[in-house]
């Protein structure tokens, strides 16, 4: 691994992708890494011993270009067992989106449609722990890796012939910048909870320490969230919020729970009642929802159709989602906010989404694509 490591600097860029197992655990188990310097690959098998300690620290260097598709679960990886986040980062799936490509393409899709190699992807669904290792699987971590510095290089050239390295550079920083959390922090936890919605302030402030112990609970005891304490009992229990043992011992949560167990999360519930309310931003007036419901739409098309204009993919430009919060900071003559707020977002697509919500842009449908026609006013 000494060696390797040192032929990956001395090369000064190198392909990395990792097979790994997370359905029983609260970290995911690496089961292989592929490693490739040009066309040469290696297979790294830390199932046998293999420290992938030296590859990590590759990945944290600025100095060396690592080439990914789809990185996110393995750059959780090599946060969550080495502290580890990405110095030089290509991302190839999230490259494709800005030349015409698409957005979320797999790789056997994007080495098809730009390099014209077929991948034999007959081994998605491998348990990579077990050993030995057949050839069809070896086979396989090769070829994922195998292509990926021509990949990267045919799509760099494309970015470059339409103008877009800079676009692409901002967004690779957006989504893997020194600034982006990879690992959240366990008080944000609650964020994720599901069925809280009725909750007050007050019972939130419960659930937000209920859902960070049972972040910190799991990750000692390396078992999924869920396996743990599900959504719902975590959400009963905020809006109970036991006083007592024989209170907590009621619930159905105090039925699976062993008696040290449950004084530690009545202590949760105790601290949690002397801590800030958690409160939410007030919800948006009727009218304004409706309106903004309506502008979301309008407002989807537009960006689908100038995004298509330019062989970008919508999802890159901004999600519905993104679209109804940049319109409801217009609607309520705030300062916009979000994605769509700067850079050549805004110019793409954003001063137009303006326009449409203060009446000065209007659509007509057209016979001829892209079958709509924006009208200023």
């Amino acid at each position: 691994m000494t060696e390797l490591a040192d032929q990956i600097r001395a090369a000064g860029s190198f392909a990395l992708d990792f097979e790994f197992l997370w359905e029983r655990t609260y970290r995911p188990i690496p089961c292989l890494a592929q490693i490739a310097i040009e066309s040469d690959v290696w297979i790294v098998d830390p199932i046998e011993g293999a420290p992938l300690d030296a590859i990590s620290e590759i990945v944290a260097d600025p100095g060396v270009l690592t080439i990914m598709h789809a990185p996110s679960a393995d750059l959780m990886l090599l946060a969550m067992h080495f502290g580890t986040r990405p110095a030089n980062l290509v991302d190839v799936q999230l490259m494709a989106g800005f030349v015409g490509i698409g957005a979320g393409q797999s790789l056997g899709t994007l080495l098809d449609r730009v390099l014209r190699i077929r991948l034999a992807k007959t081994e998605s669904f491998s348990d990579w722990s077990k050993r030995p290792l057949t050839k069809a699987q070896l086979g396989y971590g090769r070829e994922d890796v195998l292509h990926l510095f021509d990949l990267y290089r045919e799509l760099s050239a494309r970015a470059e012939r339409l103008g877009r390295r800079d676009w692409v550079a901002e967004e690779h920083e957006r989504r893997y910048g020194p600034d982006v959390t990879i690992l959240s922090d366990p008080m944000d936890a609650w964020r994720k909870v599901k069925g809280q919605g009725r909750l007050n302030g007050r019972e939130r402030a419960v659930l937000q320490h209920l859902a960070a112990w049972r972040e910190d609970e799991a990750a000692r005891r390396d078992r999924p969230t869920g396996w743990l304490m599900q959504d719902r009992a975590l959400v009963d229990l905020a809006r109970r919020r036991p006083k007592d043992l024989r209170a907590l011992e009621a619930t159905r949560v105090g039925e699976r729970m062993r008696p040290q167990e449950l004084e530690r999360l009545l202590s949760v519930v105790h601290e949690a009642e002397s801590a800030p309310e958690v409160t939410l931003p007030p919800a948006p007036s009727p009218d304004v929802a409706d309106r903004v419901e309506v502008l979301g739409s309008l407002g989807q098309l537009i960006v689908s159709t100038r995004a298509a204009a330019s062989q970008l993919a919508s999802q890159l430009v901004a999600t519905r989602g993104e679209i109804e919060n940049f319109m409801t900071d217009v609607v309520l003559s705030r300062e916009p906010g979000g994605p769509l707020s700067t850079g050549w977002r805004r110019t793409l697509a954003g001063d137009a989404l303006i326009a449409l919500a203060e009446g000065r842009l209007a659509l007509r449908p057209t016979s001829t694509p892209p079958y709509v026609e924006e009208l200023p006013l």
